[in-house]
């Protein structure tokens, strides 16, 4: 996969378009919950995990891959289990010497479930593609301006500038990327609100307002002050891994505390400055409203927002290689959570504990807990609101 491309695709692309698409996932997150949570109004449960990933999966393919292919039963599903698959391989051969991985993987299931992932990702897209292609040929013959697709297959094409790259296997890498981050910010999020029900109505009472006044556009997901503080007080609590810059030396360095790093040292930056006393008071201690208060704090206010990386919050990393894709997460999670709370009323399911799964340094919101849903009133329609 040329790296280049998939990076300044969503740096330069996906960033800019924030504001176009704002109405576009909120009208996809209301089919998605629709299909997921239902219109049922009695409680019933389902495994959260789950069903996030397929309403991220569902979402993300709005912007990535547009109309054709969101609501794909089979491309949703080949998504979601591509991610799964390419996690489970990859933690498995990182136990073998790279040396001898190529034909480990020969002998892996997740490894062969990976390849027959690829074929047939390759065989949904490769025909939208190919009529796309078609259909630009046919305008320009006839003398007419193509149709544009304002999606991630455009937006690849227009950044390649004629390189060559692999369209199946970017648009997985664009699904993994937003269904491993996204979801899991997502489902730990609403583990984090269940059985808080005055910060529910209180982040109700906050969509509702700023959505009145502002409608339903990029500017008001920024104003959602509160839920900005809650969702990167619930990143603190629980990021995605204990540690972030996976790196190794290419030469002998000497830092300035005289600290020598041998050439082919691992490094790796830890996260425990997330509940560090000197940066937040009482760090072990769960405070949705945390940052709200921070933006008022002389120094703090920039690096009190969701999306801002900071030493002190490496959620999305730090520096020039922190997650260029966080603006986009930030809103699709949050169009997501504003749908959730205004429509349905939540619980955890009767018998169930979340906890949190790690292996090594990662960290995931339990994926097999349930939860209990029913519907509810809403106190505004958001697809009736102006974008």
């Amino acid at each position: 996969m040329n790296n280049d491309i998939f990076l300044d695709t969503i740096r330069i692309k996906l960033t800019r378009a924030l504001g176009k698409i704002t109405k576009p996932l909120s009208d996809e997150a209301a089919i998605a919950l629709k299909n997921n949570w239902t219109d049922k109004p009695d409680w019933h449960d389902l495994v959260l995990k789950a069903s996030i990933e397929r309403i991220i999966a569902q979402l993300s393919c709005k912007v990535f891959l547009g109309d054709e292919l969101c609501q794909n039963e089979d491309w949703l599903r080949v998504t979601a289990d591509y991610t799964g698959h390419v996690l489970r391989a990859s933690e498995t051969l990182r136990l073998w010497p790279e040396i001898v991985r190529p034909i480990v993987a020969l002998f892996l299931e997740s490894t062969r479930k990976v390849k027959r992932e690829v074929q047939e990702a390759r065989s949904i897209i490769t025909p939208v593609l190919e009529k796309r292609q078609r259909s630009k040929e046919a305008a320009v013959k006839e003398g007419r301006v193509p149709e544009i697709n304002d999606n991630a297959t455009q937006w690849m094409e227009e950044i390649a500038k004629g390189r060559p790259y692999d369209p199946a296997i970017m648009q997985l890498a664009f699904a993994t990327v937003a269904i491993i981050t996204s979801s899991d910010m997502l489902t730990q999020a609403i583990f984090d609100l269940c059985g808080k029900e005055a910060l529910v109505q209180e982040l109700r009472d906050e969509i509702v307002a700023v959505m009145r006044q502002e409608g339903l556009k990029k500017t008001a997901l920024y104003k959602l002050q509160l839920m900005d503080s809650f969702l990167k007080e619930s990143q603190r609590m629980k990021p995605l891994s204990l540690a972030t810059f996976r790196r190794m030396s290419t030469d002998n360095i000497r830092l300035q505390d005289g600290t020598e790093i041998v050439k082919g040292t691992s490094l790796m930056i830890s996260n425990d400055s997330m509940r560090d006393p000197a940066f937040y008071e009482n760090p072990d201690t769960f405070d949705p409203y945390r940052f709200v208060k921070l933006r008022q704090v002389s120094g703090r206010e920039h690096s009190a927002h969701l999306v801002a990386a900071s030493p002190e919050h490496m959620g999305f990393g730090y520096g020039n290689h922190a997650c260029p894709g966080r603006f986009f997460a930030a809103n699709e999670v949050k169009i997501a959570l504003c749908h959730m709370l205004l429509k349905y009323e939540f619980k955890l399911a009767d018998g169930t504990a979340p906890q949190i799964r790690k292996y090594g340094i990662g960290m995931q919101a339990d994926c097999m807990a349930k939860l209990a849903v029913r519907r509810r009133r809403e106190e505004i329609c958001l697809e009736d609101l102006a974008d």
